[in-house]
């Protein structure tokens, strides 16, 4: 049986020249690899930004609605406060009906921890990673601080009743609680109009959603019941 054996190179220049070839053929597949993966990640990068689009349109809904019920919730709160000093120098609440309270709303992008998990942010332009991060970040503020302000008016619904004997220490009580939810107020209005301008600089969402989202918040602003006048309850019996 003929055994072949390997020819040996014929000097150094045929021996470089082998070598090159086979760096060649590494560099090529190397780069056609890193083409492969370039495009994979601009793909699920594209597909990370359509999820957050939807994500950010919901959250300049939010911001709509926060914004155009903002004068509602300071005028109810004035009003609350204003029953509560009266009723300190009586010693007596009046009949008080439903307050209502302000939108209490998803802030939130639920999408942002999956992209994380699965490495897409990784894909996206540093600008945008840092711009996306800020814009979660105040999602996540606005909900802590919302879930905050609700727990405030379910303190405030107290007052909602017949009229009753008010103690100073619950006066004292609804004064406090009165003042931390006008702070919450002024905070979430803040913070939703940051988020909302945040939002729009990125050009993720297309600008007719934002005229969109407040018309569609002040045509509901007259329907909201903390933008009602309060009806004092109907006697019993």
């Amino acid at each position: 049986m003929d055994i072949h054996k390997a020819k040996p190179w014929q000097g150094g220049r045929e021996f470089l020249k082998e070598i090159g070839t086979i760096v060649i053929g590494v560099l090529i597949a190397l780069a056609g690899e890193q083409a492969v993966q370039s495009l994979h990640g601009r793909q699920q990068a594209s597909e990370g930004e359509s999820v957050l689009k939807e994500a950010f349109a919901r959250e300049v809904t939010n911001a709509a609605l926060r914004e155009a019920q903002e004068a509602c919730v300071a005028e109810r709160l004035a009003t609350l406060s204003s029953i509560v000093q009266r009723g300190t120098e009586t010693g007596r609440l009046p009949p008080v009906g439903v307050i209502g309270h302000p939108s209490f709303t998803p802030w939130t992008v639920g999408a942002w921890e999956a992209l994380v998990a699965d490495q897409t942010v990784s894909h996206l332009s540093r600008s945008k990673a840092i711009a996306f991060t800020a814009i979660v970040q105040q999602t996540r503020y606005l909900s802590g601080l919302s879930d905050r302000e609700e727990d405030q008016w379910s303190l405030l619904d107290s007052m909602v009743g017949p009229g009753r004997r008010l103690s100073d220490v619950e006066a004292q009580q609804l004064r406090v609680t009165l003042a931390a939810a006008s702070d919450s107020n002024l905070l979430m209005s803040r913070t939703s109009a940051n988020l909302r301008d945040a939002v729009k600089r990125t050009g993720l969402v297309d600008p007719s959603e934002f005229a969109a989202a407040a018309k569609r918040a002040e045509a509901g602003r007259s329907s909201a019941a903390i933008c009602q006048p309060i009806v004092a309850p109907r006697p019993a019996g």
